[in-house]
């Protein structure tokens, strides 16, 4: 992996060994029956030391065979919105509430969210993003302890204890099923983009 010019080296290596760490407890994880019926484990991928996390639900058939977040329809919209603001991979790690597909791609079941978001947790704690942006109300609703809907919540900025600052937005497959969402979609990755930005021109932000 290629180092950050301005990263102290020792603490991106020691991110990187904490998620390898996490990664094998999760990988024999059975807290729940998704491990019986997944293909592959789909912790995450991205930098260690990301600014940018974004987080989704739960991995699809794509994500499920080739165990990597955001591959198939909904993850191509995801990446080439990305890459379409100029927003550098270095920057970003992605990530999902469940780290196994659940059968035939239905929801998340409370249960199954309960014993796996602790995972997620800890990914973030390790990688300390700056940004998160969370996709669809899955994420969204349980990193914000709230029962308020996505529509309602896209868009605007929260401020996580530690001072993560949360910028939720629709899930990319939900703007392939409703294309008329895919405005709003936009709107809110622009201001996760305009954020970052913000954070890279900021004299305090000495690790960017």
């Amino acid at each position: 992996m290629k180092k950050s010019k301005n990263f102290p080296p020792q603490l991106e290596e020691n991110k990187a060994h904490l998620l390898k760490e996490l990664y094998e407890k999760v990988k024999d994880c059975k807290n729940c029956p998704l491990h019986r019926t997944r293909t592959n484990l789909v912790f995450g991928e991205g930098s260690p030391e990301a600014t940018l996390m974004f987080v989704g639900e739960a991995p699809g058939k794509e994500e499920d065979l080739q165990g990597r977040p955001f591959v198939g329809a909904a993850g191509k919209l995801l990446r080439e919105t990305i890459k379409n603001l100029g927003i550098s991979e270095k920057k970003i790690y992605i990530a999902n509430i469940l780290k196994c597909r659940p059968p035939q791609n239905r929801d998340p079941k409370p249960e199954e969210i309960a014993r796996c978001i602790p995972y997620l947790k800890k990914q973030i704690e390790i990688i300390k993003p700056r940004i998160i942006c969370t996709l669809g109300k899955f994420s969204t609703q349980n990193l914000l302890n709230t029962t308020k809907g996505i529509t309602y919540l896209r868009g605007k900025k929260h401020t996580l204890p530690g001072g993560t600052l949360l910028i939720p937005t629709l899930h990319p497959a939900a703007c392939i099923y409703k294309p008329y969402w895919k405005e709003k979609f936009l709107e809110d990755l622009d201001k996760v983009k305009e954020e970052l930005d913000r954070l890279s021109e900021s004299p305090a932000n000495a690790f960017d």
